[in-house]
């Protein structure tokens, strides 16, 4: 009899080895120091008879084991590693041991080997958010969205975040402190992401779904914003998202000033400048000009009560 979270964790394998990780399975038992220092809120379970120093207590967390299977790799010649391992954590509660089911993925190197058609690329949080997006994807949710807090003390602060989806936490991401790295003797930029399965797996696997292409051609719209620098992306997409207009087909960032770009362009401090690409569709007719005027003001509304202003739309 196939276990019922069986197939959702051959979509996880399969996904991943697709992706370009192997699949790797490190100890059971780590360090007290690994436990306190990668889960510092579970309830450690120490072992009657350790093997040795290094592996006292039951494994918290899956990232030590990562972090130790990626070392390995790069002291025997392997600049590239991407490797995923499957298992199971422990902590100790009131009725005993829990076992909580996770996923870590972890990579280290180049994420494009580079050609005489592109160049060299080194693997970055960007990479590994793109993979975790690709993982959650298979499931059926309503909002997913990546918050920079809470991700963990062990990871660097400005390329970590957490993946919350529905409301809970399903994954930690991000590049591992360079402390960290330094005090294992790793000389490489590590990224490691955490599958929290317990909370991912209350979703149900997405059904594929076939929706034939629209005969009646698309309407694009261009609006240009200034926003604050606290307002995130995910923001907007949940602002967009809440407006249920069927005829909203998509959207994306078509240009970006942040920073220093922003700065030379003259937009005022603490702000930045969006462009935002979205465009209309109808499955079944053709849109007209006063429908794709209403949709807009309602974009525009959504977009100023996050705190931004209306440069230009077209």
């Amino acid at each position: 009899m196939e276990l019922p979270e069986a197939a959702a964790d051959t979509k996880l394998r399969s996904t991943l080895l697709a992706l370009g990780y192997d699949e790797a399975v490190s100890l059971t038992f780590i360090s007290t120091a690994d436990a306190q220092q990668f889960a510092p809120t579970a309830k450690i379970a120490e072992l009657a008879n350790p093997l040795n120093d290094e592996a006292t207590v039951m494994r918290t967390s899956l990232v030590p084991g990562m972090l130790d299977m990626l070392a390995y790799n790069l002291n025997h010649g392997s600049e590239d590693v991407r490797l995923f391992e499957a298992g199971n954590v422990f902590e100790l509660s009131g009725s005993g041991r829990e076992e909580h089911k996770r996923i870590s993925v972890g990579a280290t190197g180049k994420s494009n080997p580079g050609s005489v058609h592109s160049p060299v690329l080194p693997y970055s949080f960007f990479d590994l958010k793109g993979d975790v997006e690709t993982l959650l994807a298979a499931f059926d949710y309503q909002a997913l969205c990546f918050s920079a807090d809470g991700a963990g003390e062990y990871f660097h602060p400005g390329r970590s975040a957490r993946a919350v989806m529905d409301g809970a936490t399903v994954a930690r991401l991000g590049q591992i402190h360079p402390q960290i790295t330094t005090a294992r003797k790793i000389k490489q930029e590590i990224y490691v992401a955490e599958l929290l399965l317990d909370s991912l797996y209350k979703h149900d696997l997405r059904r594929p779904q076939y929706r034939p292409l629209s005969r009646f051609p698309a309407v694009e719209r261009d609006f240009s914003f200034l926003l604050d620098v606290q307002v995130e992306y995910a923001q907007i997409r949940r602002a967009l998202a809440g407006l249920r207009i069927p005829e909203l087909q998509g959207f994306a960032p078509a240009d970006l000033l942040r920073g220093k770009e922003a700065e030379k362009a003259g937009i005022p401090a603490g702000k930045y400048s969006l462009l935002l690409r979205v465009n209309f569709q109808s499955p079944d007719r053709t849109l007209r000009d006063d429908e794709v005027a209403a949709w807009s003001a309602k974009i525009v509304e959504s977009l100023t009560k996050l705190g931004g202003y209306l440069r230009s739309s077209q």
